[in-house]
């Protein structure tokens, strides 16, 4: 497993101890639960203060730890190599352009070079680490775009697969990127290459044809005598270890302990969003649409609370910074307002992650989960909500601009820019009968629980198997088992990871 961002950092407190805690994010959650299963070895940037503290003498350390089942390699990079690799053209330049949310990609010479070597120290980390050639390498995501070209060039029987998370745009806007040709290329250099829709898929060989006038045969592009297959994957949750967490008859406890700490004593209607801090979620557009709700229904004054959970991202970029001042004021300017008799205000606003244990006690809590992102790859939080609900009631509210739309299609689909539209969404949600609920909520389940993460990473993975045949005809520990196999043959118990 290759990614920009590890599963697991060590920081050091105070006192002077060192304290480890999982990354947030829904990809990193679902990625460590393949690795729980799978076994291996997860190479990522080591970005904790502490991390070079507890690695061996070639940057490893066996995690999870207390429970250790993989091996996490880690890569160390200076302030400007990550400022300019992953602030600059990663998150400056790439993430924009791929996100339609009227935020301009800025893209620097001096970025690109940073990020060709970054990708090529990964590479070379890889390169190091495979002693096994039958082994696959998975590659995530946008930040390693050039990692499979560099690795072909140290190790030319390697066998990867990428798999894209966010979307790819349409050849019009790919047009942005100085080096797309190079992108593009880069990418080609896997032997699979997976996005989470059809449409990215598409949007993708289209700009192989437009760029490369590369030979696309069905989902095969041939390039230099290599061979890609290209398909859309849509990523899933551990709906297992969501489902124990779930069931566990202690999760009262950490309701209760929500109902305290957010002062929802008086509120009869909850409402729930967790996000990172990005422009491309909607939150704004979220708590417009909450006002304009609450404007035209006075009656819910002191019964209605939302609570918003959001962890700050990429603070130090100003399209990010701006974004969290908007907020701020939004929930400000809100709050005074919409404020009941104890000058409480609806929205109950926390900047922080949860622990899995806790998020899906406030899932549970709430009547209903608001996913109102601009432009989404796919959204996880939409999924965790759903398989959360083992008690088969809440509405799911979902922006159909978000790739979990175009799978939960029993959730209230909406366009966020349509704040009216939105509104009545939210009420609708509020006033649904029972019977509907469950109806809409059991037909989301079952499609949620029938593709979970093991299973997406299982078809990824057995499609690299068919395009690219082993070194060797013995099977490594790597590929003893199919995923699904492995899956449903035992799990490790569930810990209480952080998250989001």
């Amino acid at each position: 497993m290759v990614s920009n961002r590890e599963p697991y950092m060590h920081t050091r407190q105070a006192d002077g101890s060192v304290r480890w805690t999982p990354t947030a994010g829904g990809m990193a959650v679902a990625l460590d639960a393949l690795l729980r299963e799978r076994g291996g070895t997860w190479i990522a940037h080591g970005a904790g203060n502490a991390d070079r503290d507890v690695v061996d003498a070639h940057d490893r350390v066996r995690v999870p730890p207390g429970d250790p089942a993989y091996t996490l390699k880690r890569i160390w990079l200076t302030a400007e190599e990550e400022a300019r690799y992953y602030g600059g053209f990663s998150n400056e330049g790439l993430w924009p352009m791929c996100h339609i949310v009227h935020v301009k990609p800025i893209f620097r010479t001096e970025d690109w070079a940073e990020y060709q070597s970054v990708n090529a120290r990964f590479a070379e980390a890889i390169a190091q680490e495979l002693s096994d050639p039958s082994a696959p390498v998975f590659i995530q995501d946008y930040h390693l775009a050039m990692v499979a070209q560099e690795l072909r060039r140290r190790r030319p029987g390697a066998r990867t697969a990428l798999f894209w998370h966010i979307p790819w745009p349409h050849p019009d806007r790919l047009r942005m990127c100085p080096w797309r040709k190079e992108i593009i290329a880069g990418l080609l250099a896997n032997n699979l290459l997976a996005f989470q829709l059809e449409r990215d898929r598409r949007n993708f060989l289209m700009g192989v044809r437009d760029e490369l006038g590369a030979e696309v045969e069905k989902s095969v592009v041939h390039l230099d005598g290599h061979a890609t297959h290209v398909v859309s994957a849509p990523i899933g949750v551990d709906y297992d270890r969501i489902m124990t967490f779930a069931t566990d008859p202690g999760l009262e406890a950490e309701k209760n302990r929500h109902r305290r700490d957010l002062h929802l004593g008086g509120a009869a209607i909850v409402g729930v969003g967790v996000d990172r801090l990005d422009y491309t979620k909607g939150i704004p557009e979220r708590l417009m649409a909450i006002d304009r709700m609450l404007t035209a229904h006075p009656e819910l004054r002191g019964r209605f609370a939302f609570v918003q959970v959001g962890v700050p991202s990429r603070s130090k970029l100003e399209s990010y910074a701006s974004i969290e001042r908007e907020i701020d004021d939004l929930v400000a300017d809100i709050n005074r307002r919409h404020a009941d008799e104890a000058g409480d205000g609806p929205i109950r606003y926390r900047k922080k992650a949860l622990k899995i244990r806790r998020l899906t006690a406030l899932y549970q809590l709430a009547e209903f989960c608001i996913v109102s992102s601009l432009h989404d790859g796919m959204n996880l939080v939409a999924k965790e909500f759903v398989a959360s609900r083992s008690d088969e009631n809440g509405v799911l509210v979902l922006s159909e601009m978000t790739g979990a739309a175009h799978e939960l299609t029993d959730a209230l689909i909406i366009n966020p820019y349509d704040i009216d539209g939105f509104a009545e969404a939210i009420y609708r949600a509020i006033q649904m009968p029972l019977d509907e609920q469950r109806r809409r909520m059991r037909a989301m389940r079952r499609i949620v629980a029938g593709h979970d993460v093991f299973l997406w990473a299982s078809d990824i993975l057995e499609g690299l198997d068919r395009t690219s045949p082993r070194p060797r005809a013995v099977r490594g520990p790597y590929v003893a088992r199919s995923l699904a196999e492995s899956t449903r043959a035992g799990r490790k118990p569930a810990t209480d990871d952080a998250h989001h």
